[in-house]
């Protein structure tokens, strides 16, 4: 079985986003509590080499591992990451079932799909003599995560839930506030919060989990929230945004206390994040 869905048997597994691919940040990660990385490489420059080293990071660490490929119809990245040994892929953009299929295609052996058979990479254990049982293990373990963020995605929700391979997706709110007209309203938009019950219902149908939660600052309110909202798969944290927090506060404490001295500092920069978030 997949690690993500038997960890979601008997609990409740949280990650975060990286977009730095940092080693040492994903060996923090590890050692803190956290359940798996995703990897972006749809805004950031993250290469198929590159890839391999940092999944060879998490799996020191005991990281489930994925990975977002750049485009929907990107089926040599949505390869290469399980070649390096993801253990799922996030999908961006998803309009309907066909673009789900596309990449399943491309990343099943055959006879079922048209997988390319090579044993010279990382996840077949650079072997002839087991490769079989790789393609086999590989294929029942198959993962893909929508990002649900367009309005197609939206329309056609039912038949991507539908989808054997699909039991974990994502309500991307803040893609799709925009494609709605609701700018950076995604948190207090009734549209989005409407579009979520809709993806919510689908998923609960299907027996899908919700994979979300308070991504840029999570608390115990927060998070008992996105619990009653039907979140199964927490996904906390932007390693970048991360950082950036901790510089905004560091600043914050140092001014403050400035303030009140004989000596004096330069304002801070205006904050990266709304006033309520």
């Amino acid at each position: 079985m997949n690690p993500l869905l038997r960890r979601l048997k008997d609990s409740v597994p949280v990650g975060m986003q990286f977009f730095t691919g940092d080693h040492t940040l994903i060996e923090v990660l590890g050692r803190t509590g956290f359940d798996y990385v995703w990897l972006d490489s749809e805004h950031c420059a993250t290469n198929p080499r590159a890839l391999e080293d940092t999944i060879r990071t998490a799996d020191g660490v005991g990281l489930i591992s994925l990975v977002r490929i750049p485009e929907p119809d990107d089926t040599t990245a949505a390869r290469r990451a399980l070649e390096a040994g993801a253990h799922g892929l996030i999908v961006p953009m998803v309009r309907s079932a066909v673009d789900i299929q596309h990449i399943l295609d491309a990343t099943t052996y055959p006879p079922d799909g048209r997988r390319g058979i090579c044993p010279a990479y990382r996840a077949a254990g650079y072997s002839l003599r087991s490769f079989g049982q790789h393609a086999q293990d590989s294929d029942a373990d198959l993962l893909v995560i929508p990002l649900i963020e367009t309005l197609d995605a939206l329309e056609n929700i039912e038949e991507i839930c539908a989808i054997e391979q699909v039991r974990v997706l994502c309500f991307a709110a803040g893609e799709l506030a925009f494609a709605m007209g609701e700018g950076a309203r995604m948190h207090s938009s009734p549209k989005i919060k409407e579009a979520h019950a809709k993806v919510n219902a689908a998923a609960a149908r299907h027996n899908v989990a919700l994979m979300g939660g308070p991504i840029l600052n999570p608390t115990h309110d927060s998070c008992a929230k996105a619990l009653e909202d039907g979140i199964r798969v927490f996904c906390l944290g932007i390693d970048v945004m991360a950082f950036r927090g901790v510089c905004e506060k560091t600043i914050t404490a140092l001014n403050s206390a400035v303030a009140e001295s004989a000596y004096t500092r330069p304002p801070a920069p205006e904050s990266g994040f709304p006033d309520h978030y």
